[in-house]
């Protein structure tokens, strides 16, 4: 039987063998409605406004993820005997991390307060999706297994903690994939480092945690260079692509005609072309939906509903659609989160140039707080729950990379930290002349 081939441009071929029961349940994860809908949702929401190859998925994404994992488990099988069925579940968590990604994730996750893990997890477990019954089909109790990866990391069983790094730590499949992946489609060339070294030095170690013996993934110290360049890269693509000011100034616009649609419709407003009660709409009010309606949305949704509300008799509502639509974006200033008394000042004083402007403030003067840490340490106080990277060292213990690497113990002292505003050309212009700042701020 010929393996199903996707042709990847970091990756180059991803195959299924199906001959394999186990690629064969993952190849028909991958066929079903609710994962092809991750087709029409962006990996990088607006981030294509500046990078204007950044138009990927989060479908391409994912096929990415669980070639890598796919990769990892292979590496450590010899080490460790693992099983068909753990097999199954590890990798099908990494291909369905993202199932619950809704368009726009992180803008509509700020407005709903939902996080994607949680639909995920209900979209593995409702017991009449298509994705349930693909698992549930290998086994009755495949679903709940797969779905575990997704909860509470102190409900996850202890024994399998070494398949949950893959899928979800600072060194999982997830990362290793989106930091190529997105280095590629945007073009920024610091987003690159030796996955082939790190994959080929996998190995795994035993520690106590404080709660008894316990097996997690780790690297060799041959690999040491490699994860740091990993983690400069990561670190950088924050900086120049996830928090990106233009970026960011889109992602609080939306936020901002997300909200205030919602507050029409919760007053009764309905709009001319978009359903009665939309899927999207319930849920930006606060109102229960439905798994299966939740995995309808995409980002084809909140476009249509922009342009419907274009031309909408609210301003607020149609000055933003509009300026999505259009690329005519906020400008932002940069303020000092290091005196929050001024910030408070700056803002108050934005706030009063809006309303000089006859404008609204709550959807004209937007507060963006951006924070990364590039890596996060051992913290001995909490070791259960520490995700930090070990590293296998010559004489076979295990410690984290930060002690046998400069750059890295630097990098878990450092992190991106920045306070801005979003404001209309307009008030910014008057802003700045206000504060008796230069242009180009």
């Amino acid at each position: 039987m010929r393996p199903k081939l996707f042709r990847d441009p970091i990756h180059d071929i991803i195959a299924f063998d199906l001959s394999d029961e186990v690629e064969t349940v993952l190849f028909e994860l991958i066929c079903t409605p609710t994962f092809q809908r991750l087709r029409r949702v962006r990996q990088l929401g607006f981030a294509g406004l500046v990078y204007h190859g950044a138009e990927h998925s989060r479908f391409a994404h994912c096929l990415g993820v669980v070639h890598i994992a796919r990769r990892m488990v292979h590496a450590l099988q010899g080490e460790r005997e693992i099983d068909d069925a753990t097999r199954l579940e590890v990798l099908a968590a990494a291909l369905l991390h993202d199932l619950g990604h809704g368009p726009f994730s992180h803008a509509i996750e700020k407005v709903t307060a939902v996080h994607h893990e949680e639909y995920s997890r209900r979209a593995i477990l409702d017991e009449s999706g298509e994705v349930y019954g693909v698992l549930s089909a290998y086994d009755e109790a495949m679903p709940k297994r797969v779905a575990e990866y997704f909860g509470p990391a102190r409900e996850f069983p202890r024994e399998k903690q070494l398949f949950k790094d893959i899928v979800s730590s600072q060194l999982d499949a997830d990362r290793q994939d989106y930091i190529l992946r997105d280095g590629h489609a945007t073009g920024v060339k610091i987003g690159m480092y030796d996955l082939e070294r790190i994959l080929a030095m996998l190995t795994c170690y035993e520690n106590d945690d404080g709660q008894g013996r316990v097996t997690r993934l780790a690297v060799s110290f041959r690999a040491r260079e490699a994860v740091e360049d990993y983690l400069i890269a990561r670190f950088h693509m924050f900086k120049q692509v996830y928090l990106h000011k233009t970026v960011r100034s889109a992602e609080k616009m939306l936020e901002a005609v997300l909200r205030r649609g919602a507050k029409l419709y919760g007053e009764g407003r309905r709009w001319e072309g978009l359903p009665e009660a939309p899927g999207l709409l319930e849920l930006l009010c606060g109102r229960p939906v439905s798994t299966a309606e939740y995995l309808e949305l995409d980002d084809i949704d909140v476009w249509s509903m922009l342009k419907t509300w274009r031309s909408d008799e609210d301003r607020a509502l149609s000055t933003l659609s509009e300026g999505l639509l259009s690329r005519r974006l906020y400008k932002t200033v940069d303020l000092d989160r290091e005196d929050p008394v001024r910030v408070a000042r700056v803002l108050d004083r934005a706030n009063e140039i809006a309303v000089d402007l006859g404008l609204d403030p709550e959807t004209s003067v937007l507060v963006d707080r951006a924070r990364d840490t590039p890596y996060t340490p051992y913290d001995p106080a909490h070791p259960s729950l520490s995700a930090h990277i070990p590293v296998v060292e010559r004489s076979g213990r295990a410690v984290p990379i930060e002690v046998g690497s400069d750059i890295v113990h630097l990098l878990g002292r450092d992190s991106y930290n920045s306070v801005r505003l979003c404001v209309p050309d307009e008030v910014r212009a008057r802003l700045l002349e206000a504060l008796g700042e230069v242009e180009g701020v």
